[in-house]
């Protein structure tokens, strides 16, 4: 009976879905008439669904080698339920957990939703895809640099940290704005005060650095 919130949390989704997407543009009292029936119950489990969504996703041509097997099971599946996600979205380490947990909501749901379930093949090359292309976190050590506490401490809340130096300096604004949204469409504390700015700082300052040669 563990599954049975989520099942019924999608379903109201999908149900709520389907009777918005007939609605003409402008008629918002109309669109959100379903919503106002729902019972509280109901109405939490949309809403902890919604905040449980993973952050925009990307497109299909945007995936790394998008040609490739396991990107186009990644769009076959993965889209059925969510934004397409980017393999960046987790870590190496992450996404094995990540990808049997969505599995197994998808096992869950019920089969008149129409979720096509993917096989144990498809799964070994989708999980190899994701993981080839997974988020390069940093090392044990960071680089020293102001901003390099708050940037372990605010980024760790949602993922594996990235390694600075993924993104160059010039990239690093865009890629920091958008990760700025995610977190305020997961509600996730943002950094406060002067933190962003000395986050972003850091992150500019260490990417145009190279690792130091070993010795």
């Amino acid at each position: 009976m563990r599954q049975e919130p989520f099942v019924r949390a999608a379903a109201l989704a999908l149900a709520l879905t389907g009777c918005q997407g007939g609605g003409a543009p402008g008629k918002s009292a109309d669109s959100a008439a379903p919503a106002a029936s729902l019972s509280q119950s109901d109405q939490l489990l949309l809403a902890a669904a919604k905040v449980a969504l993973p952050p925009p996703g990307v497109a299909p041509g945007d995936l790394p080698d998008p040609s490739s097997r396991g990107a186009q099971l990644l769009v076959q599946y993965c889209a059925q339920c969510h934004a397409l996600p980017a393999p960046t979205t987790h870590s190496l380490t992450d996404w094995p957990s990540v990808a049997r947990r969505m599995w197994l909501r998808m096992e869950w749901l019920p089969p008149a939703l129409g979720v096509k379930v993917p096989t144990t093949a498809d799964r070994f090359v989708m999980l190899e895809y994701l993981t080839a292309n997974a988020l390069k976190v940093s090392g044990a050590v960071l680089p020293v640099g102001r901003g390099r506490d708050q940037f372990a401490v605010v980024c760790s809340q949602c993922h594996a940290l990235p390694d600075p130096r993924v993104h160059s300096p010039e990239d690093w604004p865009t890629v920091y704005a958008r990760m700025e949204r995610n977190m305020e469409r997961m509600l996730v504390r943002p950094p406060k005060g002067d933190a962003s700015t000395e986050i972003l700082m850091y992150l500019q300052t260490v990417a145009g650095k190279k690792p130091a040669a070993r010795r």
